[in-house]
């Protein structure tokens, strides 16, 4: 488990099935208490970072100017699907 936040582990999840890590920078609001997961959920901001890159990516800290050479700096927009369950969509804008 790479978080420990279920909520912020099922972002990550629904990244690696792209083939990249999903790195938070911040919460972006539209929260919301999901009652089937129990989750907190809100918009995310952060990066996409392919898993080759995942140890320069940490290794970089805080300079972002240049993490932006290898990783998309995007937003997680959550979703609730028909059936109840909770989709991400990735947009970079």
């Amino acid at each position: 488990m790479f978080y420990e936040d279920p909520y912020l582990e099922f972002v990550n999840q629904e990244a690696l099935a792209t083939g990249k890590y999903f790195m938070l920078d911040s919460g972006e609001g539209r929260e919301f208490k999901d009652s089937i997961t129990g989750w907190d959920i809100e918009d995310l901001s952060g990066w996409l970072v392919e898993k080759s890159m995942y140890e320069k990516f940490i290794n970089l800290k805080k300079d972002e100017k240049y993490r932006q050479d290898f990783a998309d700096y995007i937003f997680a927009i959550w979703e609730k699907n028909i059936d109840g369950s909770i989709k991400i969509e990735f947009k970079k804008y």
